[in-house]
C-alpha cells in the first residue's frame, strides 16, 4: 500500500486527503539529517564565536597594554627632555657666569712694556732684590679645575686672574738691571705697574686679607691675601691701604691705592702671585692662553 487518505475535520467541513507514503519515507531521513546539520552547525558558530570573544578580548588587553606602555613611555621622554632642557640651562648660565667673570677680569687684556733701555735707570720701579743664588726651577702650574662649571667657576674665582691696575708693565718678572742705577743685576720677583699716585689697586681674586701694614724690608705699605686654592698676591708700594687684617675680599675689591712708598723710585705697583712659597710669573696669570709661569723663591 503506498497511499493513505488523511480525513481533515473543521466546522464548515469535512475533507480528505491523500498522501503518498513513499514521499514520507524519504522525508524522514531528510529532517533527521537537516536537523543534525542544524545542530552542528549552531555548535560550530558558537566555539567560533566563543573564540572571536575570547581573541577579541586578549587583543584589547594587548592593545589597552600597549596603550599604557606608549603613554608611559611619551611620560618618560618628557621628564627625560625636561631635565635634560633643565640641566641644559642650568650649564649655559653657568658658563655664561665664567665667562662673565673673566670679562670682568679683563685677563685678555695683557699691559704693554715700557721698560727703559738696559744700563739706565727705572723711574718706576722697585721691590726687594732677591739672592741670584735663589732662583728654582720652573714649577708646572698646580691649579685644578673641576670639570663642573660650577666648580670651575670656584676655581676661577679663587685663582689670581687678570691685572690688580690697568697701567702699562714698568718692570717684569726675572733678572734685571738695578732700577736705581741701571747697572748691575737683581732678580725681581713680581710685577710693577706704572700709574699715578691714588690709582685705585684691584684684588685679583677672592680671598682673605692676612697683611695689610708698612714693611721695613722695603715693599713700603703692602697688602697680602691668601686664597682657597693655595695661591698668595702680594700688592706692595701703595700710597694708602683700604683693607685690614682678616677680611674677606673678592676679585675686583680695591685694596688701597698705588704709590712710592718703600724701595720704589716712581708711583708704581709691585704685584706678586706666589704658590707654596714659590713667586710665580704674575704676568702668566693676565691671560689664559700664557705659557705655565716661571718661579722662583
Amino acid at each position: 500500500m503506498t497511499r493513505s487518505t488523511v480525513l481533515i475535520v473543521t466546522p464548515e467541513q469535512t475533507r480528505s486527503l491523500e498522501i503518498d507514503v513513499r514521499w514520507l519515507c524519504w522525508l524522514r531521513p531528510a529532517l533527521i539529517g537537516l536537523t543534525v546539520s542544524t545542530v552542528t552547525l549552531g555548535a560550530a558558530l558558537w566555539m567560533v564565536a566563543t573564540r572571536y570573544l575570547s581573541e577579541h578580548e586578549s587583543s584589547a588587553r594587548q592593545v589597552a597594554d600597549l596603550q599604557r606602555q606608549v603613554t608611559d613611555l611619551r611620560n618618560f621622554t618628557s621628564d627625560e627632555i625636561n631635565a635634560k632642557l633643565a640641566a641644559l640651562h642650568k650649564s649655559e648660565q653657568m658658563v655664561n657666569d665664567v665667562a662673565q667673570y673673566l670679562k670682568a677680569r679683563g685677563i685678555d687684556v695683557q699691559p704693554v712694556s715700557v721698560a727703559p733701555r738696559k744700563g739706565m735707570p727705572n723711574p718706576a720701579a722697585g721691590g726687594v732684590p732677591l739672592p741670584i743664588s735663589s732662583i728654582g726651577k720652573s714649577v708646572p702650574y698646580t691649579g685644578s679645575f673641576a670639570h663642573d662649571t660650577e666648580n670651575l667657576l670656584q676655581a676661577l674665582q679663587g685663582t689670581p686672574l687678570g691685572a690688580p691696575h690697568g697701567g702699562s708693565l714698568s718692570s717684569r718678572f726675572g733678572m734685571r738691571p738695578n732700577p736705581f742705577t741701571g747697572r748691575g743685576a737683581e732678580l725681581h720677583g713680581g710685577l710693577d705697574f706704572k700709574g699715578d699716585v691714588g690709582d685705585p689697586v684691584h684684588c685679583t681674586a677672592n680671598g682673605k686679607v692676612v697683611l695689610a701694614k708698612r714693611q721695613k724690608s722695603g715693599y713700603g705699605n703692602m697688602v697680602e691675601v691668601v686664597h682657597e686654592n693655595g695661591y698668595v698676591t702680594v700688592y706692595a708700594h701703595l700710597s694708602r691701604i683700604d683693607v685690614r687684617p682678616g677680611q674677606q675680599v673678592h676679585a675686583g675689591d680695591v685694596l688701597g691705592a698705588l704709590g712710592s712708598s718703600g724701595r720704589s723710585t716712581g708711583p708704581h705697583l709691585h704685584y706678586e702671585v706666589q704658590h707654596d712659597a714659590w713667586r710665580l710669573d704674575p704676568e702668566t696669570f693676565l691671560s689664559l692662553t700664557s705659557a705655565a709661569p716661571a718661579a722662583a723663591r
